[in-house]
């Protein structure tokens, strides 16, 4: 007997990017090898990789309430089986972790199995926030739309069921088989969620338009490892809108206590010493989604964002008692003393340094008292009228603003030096620069001729980087530049999610793929199209170009008895050397909200831009290492995510010694405070570089975890220049005498008071009244005044 599932089956479009496709004729290069099927292709690749399930070829669609009916040969009990769950079990989850806990019913000939929705409907809106107004609201019951126990398979995208036994004779499978299905909801339109950090330092969400709805629900989501999503969500907005701004951040705190505040006695009596936030004290993990609603029922939860990933990002509050002010004002006595950076504590208790911009074009004189006293009562205090120059500032990425004020200046070269400030501040500034590929739920049509057929392809001999099958498979072919891709025989490709996440891998680890902005899938779920902004001989022309230029750089700037840590360092010298920032192609990438850039920007964002044309922003910077570094023989991953929390950032990870260690090639490359994120520790660079989880499959993400002892490999601590705090003051010291420069670090955590009292000792040694300086990440700056920042 055949096994049989008795569920419709339907085909699912998913859309990564948009939809405009380029025609290009195939075309040999040569680091192409002989030409192959690309079903002898899959197989190939496919022998590679442990896989522990098979993915049945079907995807499957119910109804709401509707039954998996599977069809079988066998008597469960009369094999001694105790669990229905033995033969077959529906997860929430790919990896199987999140068992959904459905219902089981045998019928009375003992041939088919019923599996029943859950016994409550995952990811189901609680209406104890809502009024009795709201669509599919019921008195009576605690979820909107509900449909009673074990009559709904809830709001999440898709499921798994996995068989475990030859549904013929009951025997256990050496590999169990993995169906996918997905629930047919009264909104049939799928939602993307966003978030972005605007200018006032708040989280903004958006998400497509769905067609039919009527407003949207963002939705609070209790979520564990363990369970996945098994309780109600509650609503944390409504609108008509498709963006959301919430009017505090209160509710996206993590911590209880946040590394400022560990600090203090009473939380170190409370807690001991240390210098990690105290988070919450909650057993589940709290995310967010959007959900469409109309009068019928409601769409499928959106992608989740989890509040802890989020909170990385957000700002809570500028700990104004880290900074040197005085009565609640920022003073300096001249503009050198002004800081360069603030202390803010983010959303998840943690302490990072943000640049501070100073307005200079609204600097103006003013008159101001400045009172003084001795006694306690201030019975003797006295004013003094002054004048002052006050800088407005805000600190960037938050919404948190101030005047500065310094106390002495020349009127002759006040213009100068506000000039000279601004460019000092500029030369600080941290450099991002990468577009966004996501998923967006709206297909367009594709005419059959800008389909491209891809039963055969070369092989190649570039390194290939994948943690799975399908992720090889698609590198190869848009190595080659196919614009579509046969997943005939990869039915673990129905799975949307996976799809995207194995696409992005594939992209981000192999820079020869250039070029590639967004996918979509065919109707019938067997093509992937790519879509990509250059031809394939431009493509071809550009890769040979690479491939030739990174021989060439390697051949000369590696040796066989280098070590890996002396390759990494050769390799990040090299680009910052030669590499120069492309900051119009950062600001055509803003203005287009990180979406996509101007033609004429193109190559600035891929390796081509750094390592042919010089210029380039931080994704061009993280390919060209990649490149360089395979070439030479390193284990490198290039990482995607968020510098200071709200810019699209690309960097690299490295591993040396057995470790990853970070790196920052495109930040590393400043005139003033240079390689501050070469190797720095796990802890520290968090501060400044937030991941995100595009850039390998979910799955290995743990894979890459980076140490957090590194003096071996931190640049500072390898060039002999760090030093503790209780000593820095005399090295600071001895390289302004005899270089009138100083660039060393201290403690990743140094503040402003601390800071200041490193340079007091240094100005009370040197008694030069003309010494300027600053610091970031424990790395402090100071000159003897003769150094223009100009």
């Amino acid at each position: 007997m055949k096994n049989k599932i008795f569920v419709v089956l339907a085909g699912i479009t998913l859309i990564l990017g948009g939809c405009q496709w380029t025609k290009r004729a195939a075309e040999k290069d040569e680091s192409a090898g002989n030409e192959i099927s690309s079903t002898k292709l899959a197989l190939d690749i496919k022998n590679k990789y442990d896989e522990a399930y098979i993915y049945s070829e079907e995807r499957l669609m119910v109804e709401r309430d509707e039954p998996l009916k599977i069809e079988i040969g066998f008597d469960p009990e009369e094999l001694g089986m105790k669990n229905y769950t033995e033969v077959v079990e529906v997860f929430q989850d790919p990896e199987l972790t999140q068992s959904l806990g459905t219902g089981f019913e045998m019928d009375e000939e003992r041939t088919q199995i019923e599996v029943l929705p859950p016994k409550t409907a995952p990811a189901s809106i609680s209406s104890s926030d809502l009024d009795k107004n709201s669509y599919g609201y019921d008195s009576a019951e605690y979820t909107l739309f509900d449909k009673g126990e074990y009559g709904d398979w809830g709001n999440l995208q898709q499921y798994y069921m996995i068989v475990r036994v030859d549904l013929d004779t009951g025997e256990k499978l050496e590999k169990p088989i993995v169906t996918l299905f997905s629930v047919i909801h009264e909104i049939p339109d799928s939602l993307r969620l966003k978030m972005k950090i605007n200018e006032e330092g708040m989280p903004e969400y958006s998400w497509n338009e769905v067609e039919d709805a009527e407003y949207y629900y963002i939705l609070d989501l209790d979520y564990t490892e363990k369970n996945g999503y098994r309780w109600s969500g509650s609503v944390r907005a409504q609108t008509e809108e498709t963006t959301w701004t919430p009017e505090n951040v209160a509710y996206l705190r993590t911590y209880s206590v946040s590394e400022y505040e560990r600090r203090k006695d009473y939380n170190i009596e409370k807690y001991g010493e240390g210098d990690e936030p105290i988070y919450k004290d909650q057993t589940y993990q709290s995310n967010y989604a959007v959900i469409a609603v109309s009068k019928d029922g409601t769409s499928a939860i959106s992608n989740a964002m989890d509040i802890a990933s989020m909170a990385e990002r957000i700002p809570s509050n500028e700990e104004i008692d880290l900074s040197n002010e005085e009565e609640g004002k920022l003073r300096a006595d001249s503009y050198s003393q002004l800081p360069s950076y603030r202390w803010v504590t983010m959303c998840d208790g943690s302490l990072v340094q943000k640049l501070v911009t100073y307005e200079v074009s609204k600097a103006k004189v003013a008159t101001e008292s400045i009172y003084s006293y001795e006694k306690e009562d201030m019975s003797d205090m006295t004013a003094e009228k002054v004048e002052v120059v006050v800088i407005p500032y805000t600190i960037d990425g938050t919404g948190f603003s101030g005047k500065a004020r310094v106390e002495t200046f020349k009127q002759k070269t006040l213009e100068d030096d506000l000039s000279a400030l601004e460019t000092r501040q500029n030369l600080l500034r941290s450099r991002a620069g990468t577009t966004e590929m996501e998923v967006v739920p709206e297909a367009e049509a594709e005419t059959e001729d800008e389909k491209e057929s891809s039963d055969s392809i070369q092989e190649t001999t570039d390194k290939i980087t994948a943690n799975s099958a399908l992720s090889e498979y698609l590198a190869i072919h848009m190595i080659s530049g196919k614009t579509t891709i046969d997943l005939k025989d990869f039915p673990e490709a129905r799975d949307q999610t996976y799809l995207a996440d194995a696409w992005m891998e594939a992209i981000y680890q192999n820079p020869l793929i250039l070029g590639a902005e967004g996918a979509s899938i065919s109707d019938d779920g067997m093509k992937i199209m790519i879509r990509y902004n250059m031809d394939t001989s431009a493509m071809k022309k550009q890769q040979k170009e690479l491939r030739a230029e990174v021989k060439k750089v390697v051949k000369e700037i590696i040796t066989d008895k280098m070590s890996d840590l002396e390759k990494e360092y050769a390799i990040n010298q090299y680009l910052c050397e030669i590499a120069e920032y492309d900051n119009a192609a950062l600001k055509n990438a803003e203005e287009n909200d990180f979406v996509t850039v101007d033609e004429a920007f193109n190559d600035s964002f891929t390796p081509y831009g750094v390592l042919i044309n010089k210029v380039g922003v931080c994704a061009s910077y993280a390919s060209a290492f990649k490149l360089l570094a395979d070439e030479a023989g390193l284990e490198t991953i290039v990482v995607t995510g968020y510098l200071d929390g709200d810019l699209p950032h690309a960097w690299n990870k490295v591993k040396v010694n057995g470790e990853w260690n970070v790196l920052d090639s495109t930040n590393n490359d400043n005139e003033l405070l240079n390689n501050v994120l070469l190797n720095v520790s796990g802890k520290a660079s968090k501060r400044v570089l937030v991941e995100d989880s595009l850039y390998v499959l979910d799955k290995n993400l743990l894979d890459y975890e980076i140490t957090e002892d590194v003096a071996d490999k931190e640049f500072y601590h390898v060039e002999e220049k760090f030093f503790d705090e209780d000593k820095i003051s005399d090295k600071l010291v001895d390289s302004l005498e005899k270089e009138g420069l100083a660039v060393l670090r201290t403690s990743y955590d140094l503040d402003d008071q601390r800071f200041a009292v490193i340079a007091e000792k240094v100005l009370s040694k040197t008694k030069n009244e003309e010494l300027q300086g600053f610091y970031w990440m424990g790395v402090i700056y100071m000159d003897d005044g003769s150094h223009s920042f100009e």
